[in-house]
């Protein structure tokens, strides 16, 4: 079922592996760089955070300020496009990584095969949410990548216009413990009908797990370190884990697997 998020519910023989912001455990989040070490190293996608530039291009980047992430100081959307891509967006990690820029959605599709899960966290909390989510569908849809991309977020508005704009495209909606009162509200989900359910680890938990496939919807929990006991999460039948290791969650699955599936018999 590689190539789709619109898989059946507890369907899979263990989880999907999503990339944190990409290899974001060892290199700098949300670039090129760390998509492609995410997908060299095994991952079956990637998780990337967008927000609009002041020149209405979709940009992939997670805080609402550049500061954290690049050698630029300000908010996303006070940018052009073109003046993100003059930052320095890899030495705040590692001078290795000097030079790696901040990508466009766009940029994001077309380095990374069609068959390759994306899923696209939409950072947007009031005025703008039309803007972003409309656009990041046109993004998705120029790409014809419907099957293979995600679009999430806390706020449920956000899917609710993709749900109008693209139908067909996979929903999910976040949310977590210490998430700001009311967007961590799941009764505002039916304005989404969201395909996926997104908690974090402090709010999962497998009567959620069984509630939510009963409806069904799939799960993907989020903030899952690699020292998560990922056998009982594969047992379970959770259905996709985000974390910042995609490599060491994947090597122990596949410990898990030889040990429960000798081959040398």
């Amino acid at each position: 079922m590689k190539g789709t998020w619109l898989i059946r519910p507890g369907s899979l023989s263990r989880p999907f592996v999503i990339a944190h912001r990409g290899m974001s455990g060892v290199a700098p989040e949300n670039t090129l760089e760390a998509f492609a070490m995410a997908r060299d190293a095994g991952a079956d996608g990637i998780e990337l955070d967008t927000r609009l530039t002041r020149d209405g291009v979709v940009a992939v980047m997670h805080d609402r300020r550049v500061d954290r992430t690049t050698s630029g100081a300000g908010v996303v959307g006070s940018y052009t496009m073109d003046e993100l891509k003059r930052l320095d967006a890899g030495s705040w990690r590692d001078q290795r990584y000097a030079g790696a820029r901040v990508p466009t959605l766009d940029e994001v599709l077309e380095a990374l095969p069609k068959d390759f899960l994306i899923n696209v966290e939409m950072k947007v909390r009031g005025v703008g949410v039309w803007s972003l989510a409309s656009r990041v569908v046109d993004v998705v849809r120029r790409h014809d990548r419907l099957e293979s991309t995600l679009v999430a977020s806390f706020h449920p508005l956000a899917l609710a216009v993709a749900r109008l704009k693209e139908p067909q495209l996979a929903r999910g909606f976040i949310w977590s413990r210490s998430h700001p009162l009311p967007l961590r509200r799941r009764w505002l989900a039916p304005l989404a009908a969201p395909h996926w359910m997104n908690p974090d680890m402090q709010t999962f938990s497998p009567m959620l797990l069984r509630h939510l496939h009963q409806q069904g919807r799939r799960v993907l929990s989020w903030d899952v370190d690699a020292g998560a006991d990922v056998k009982r999460l594969g047992d379970i039948g959770l259905d996709g884990v985000v974390t910042d290791h995609p490599d060491v969650v994947l090597r122990q699955w596949g410990a898990e697997v030889a040990e429960r599936d000798p081959s040398d018999s």
